[in-house]
């Protein structure tokens, strides 16, 4: 199967336009949103799209057991240090030889966010022609839960733990998303598997930018076994992610962004935190905190996202 309906696409399963790459079972835990998100790209972008990956926790799936595969996509395993110059490489390779595909490059936030960052800003400066995509489940989750420059204020992690001594993460969390839109390269957005359909037209609106240059995604991804929620709870985790604006989905094209999402009336972020376990110790000063910070990057996206048609330059009187 290669096509499954033509026209204009309504549904979400009308973008699912190519067969499933995957075996049926995989070794993801129980609840992983990441089965769901390997499963989803390869059937929206196609079969012929090319993964390049680090040590993750996708990496198991990714790179298969002993001698057999979970999958039937071309994969190519690389350091979390060089993850975006590997793909560089991969991608410079393909348009010399006239190999029409797709890299992508796929990777959790340690990779992103920390050890790979420099040779991801690096590729994004140069516009390199592939997609990044950073599933980001805030923290190393297959190294022993670790934090990262994502993981939020007063998250509990093995490296940030409640107790006499620490009380969870005391620093804010990093705005990757945001700040892979700041290097103005031709597609930036955010998405969750809450939202299948508007993970769906991105991916695409990827693929098509990706002909421009350099295109990220970041994919809030929530880990059932680091953070502490039911496996039942993955779909309803990211749903209030994005209802409370902790979360928020937009896109940026050359560095212009547009709210894909406008959440009118946000719920408070405890309505988020309630389902999770590691921030279960959180007082309400705490939670204080959090939604300040929620509050402040949402007007902040808010602000960037009218900045193009309110903004003027200021004329110098030379000119």
């Amino acid at each position: 199967m290669t096509e499954k309906k033509k026209g204009k696409l309504t549904k979400v399963l009308d973008y699912l336009k190519h067969e499933d790459p995957f075996s049926k079972g995989v070794a993801f835990c129980p609840g992983c949103g990441l089965e769901l998100l390997l499963r989803f790209i390869p059937q929206v972008l196609g079969n012929d799209i090319v993964i390049t990956g680090t040590p993750s926790c996708s990496a198991p799936v990714l790179l298969g057991q002993n001698n057999q595969s979970w999958h039937t996509l071309s994969y190519f395993g690389t350091l979390m240090t060089g993850a975006a110059a590997n793909a560089t490489g991969l991608a410079r390779y393909y348009k010399k030889a006239g190999i029409k595909n797709t890299v992508v490059c796929f990777n959790g936030d340690g990779t992103a966010a920390d050890i790979g960052f420099g040779n991801l800003s690096g590729a994004a400066e140069r516009n390199e022609p592939f997609i990044y995509i950073c599933y980001d489940n805030e923290g190393y989750m297959n190294t022993g839960i670790q934090k990262s420059g994502t993981t939020p204020f007063g998250a509990t992690t093995t490296t940030t733990p409640f107790g006499t001594a620490s009380k969870g993460k005391n620093l804010r969390r990093m705005n990757l998303g945001l700040k892979m839109a700041m290097h103005k390269i031709p597609y930036a957005a955010t998405a969750t598997l809450s939202d299948l359909e508007d993970l769906a037209k991105k991916l695409l609106k990827a693929k098509e930018a990706k002909e421009r240059g350099f295109a990220f995604l970041h994919v809030f991804a929530p880990c059932t076994t680091g953070w502490g929620y039911a496996p039942e709870n993955t779909i309803e985790v990211c749903r209030r992610a994005v209802k409370t604006n902790y979360f928020p989905l937009w896109e940026a094209v050359n560095g212009k962004i547009r709210m894909t999402k406008t959440v009118k009336k946000p719920q408070h972020v405890s309505t988020y935190t309630e389902l999770i376990k590691k921030f279960a110790h959180l007082n309400e000063a705490d939670l204080q905190i959090l939604q300040d910070d929620i509050d402040y990057e949402c007007c902040m996206l808010g602000g960037l996202s009218v900045l193009e048609g309110e903004c003027q330059l200021p004329v110098s009187s030379e000119d």
